[in-house]
């Protein structure tokens, strides 16, 4: 299983920087988990989008679904222009009526609404969904393959359901937006210290921060290592063998 990173960024994508798109290979397939703002240009630059199996988006806010929109645009365009692709399937949180117009359309994707314990099958490939608190619906996600567990945070507060999500997984990407002393987004994002505390509590192999502003990198990296001392930045552009 590999994990390929095209966007990391907090918020919003930084100079030279893309928001939150990972890409996981495995079994044969490619999952890609969001697409924010600003990673649709470097994600072309390694995947051809016709050839993505499954897109999963964890929530509704830009930072994690922004560039849908242009992929959308790109692959119809595709179409119209003679060339043959297939749909592909799209999970998401259930898409208000002016997001479902303008990527339901011309059967580019085909949707699928998540909801909390749900699950997804592609192929070997198993995904379970958990709504974790944010201010818009959100999911965790956890997927099984080549005997591994992957978690994906998605955006979340410290919950139960988010270290259920990543109980004994052997890799878990979290969000770690914010680093001591910023409370005032708490109730909807993690601290680093607790990214890492549910690491070490769900029993994690691997933890990889990710939605972290770059000037608080080596805070990110110091808090959530105090309670998992192996934890990882990611970097946009790395891949990591799972």
């Amino acid at each position: 299983m590999k994990l390929t990173v095209f966007g990391n960024n907090a918020t919003c994508p930084e100079a030279g920087g893309a928001c939150s798109c990972f890409l996981v290979e495995t079994e044969g397939k490619r999952i890609l988990l969001d697409m924010g703002c600003g990673s649709l240009p470097r994600l072309q630059c390694q995947v051809d989008l016709a050839k993505l199996d499954l897109i999963v988006i964890s929530h509704l806010h830009f930072d994690h679904f922004g560039d849908l929109f242009c992929a959308k645009y790109q692959l119809e365009t595709r179409a119209a222009r003679g060339e043959k692709l297939r749909s592909i399937t799209l999970c998401s949180p259930a898409l208000p009526d002016w997001a479902a117009g303008e990527l339901l359309s011309n059967g580019v994707f085909s949707h699928m609404t998540v909801a909390d314990g749900g699950e997804y099958r592609l192929g070997p490939v198993e995904l379970t969904f958990f709504r974790v608190p944010h201010l818009v619906e959100s999911y965790a996600v956890r997927l099984r393959a080549e005997d591994k567990i992957f978690t994906y945070s998605g955006d979340s507060a410290a919950c139960d359901a988010l270290t259920q999500a990543a109980w004994g997984a052997d890799c878990f990407l979290c969000e770690a937006s914010l680093v001591d002393g910023q409370q005032s987004e708490a109730g909807h994002h993690l601290l680093a210290q607790q990214a890492g505390r549910i690491a070490a509590e769900a029993g994690a192999g691997q933890l990889l921060l990710t939605h972290y502003h770059s000037a608080d990198s080596r805070q990110v990296l110091a808090q959530a290592g105090k309670q998992f001392p192996v934890a990882r930045l990611t970097r946009i552009g790395d891949s990591v063998m799972i």
